[in-house]
């Protein structure tokens, strides 16, 4: 288990947001979910954009109202981006071919408002990292990351 998965850390600017995703990707399995939350404007859209960037996905957007949103890279490495803010409830999600996604190979998974979902139900078979963002100040977020069971 890599420290860097279970840490917490300040970033003031993009090319600290960069610098963090860019010492985590290594260290994600290929069939990964990461479990974002923080309030709104905290961050969680910049960093799937940050880390699809890294991978070389571009034109990355928020699937605020498609719920999921699917990015490849010349490689073939997935980013299946899913955004639970206007989930209902568990219909919505089925609804979105939600629980299909993990019928996937290789794949990471970035969840925004994920504490909107029950992650006890997620796959035993996937790495699972907790992302907490806060927002400290206009110009600082504080990153926490924790590997879940």
């Amino acid at each position: 288990m890599s420290d860097v998965l279970n840490s917490q850390r300040e970033i003031r600017n993009l090319e600290e947001l960069k610098s963090f995703w860019a010492e985590v990707l290594p260290h994600l399995s290929s069939r990964c979910i990461l479990l974002m939350s923080g309030e709104v404007g905290a961050g969680k859209t910049t960093s799937v954009q940050m880390i699809a960037s890294i991978l070389g996905m571009r034109d990355v957007q928020s699937p605020s109202f498609a719920i999921h949103l699917r990015y490849e890279n010349s490689e073939g490495k997935a980013l299946d981006h899913l955004d639970l803010y206007r989930l209902k409830d568990d219909d919505d999600l089925e609804s979105s071919g939600f629980w299909d996604l993990f019928a996937q190979h290789n794949s990471l998974m970035i969840i925004e408002w994920a504490d909107r979902l029950n992650s006890e139900f997620l796959p035993m078979n996937w790495q699972k990292v907790k992302v907490t963002l806060q927002k400290k100040s206009e110009a600082v977020r504080l990153i926490t990351t924790e590997t879940l069971a």
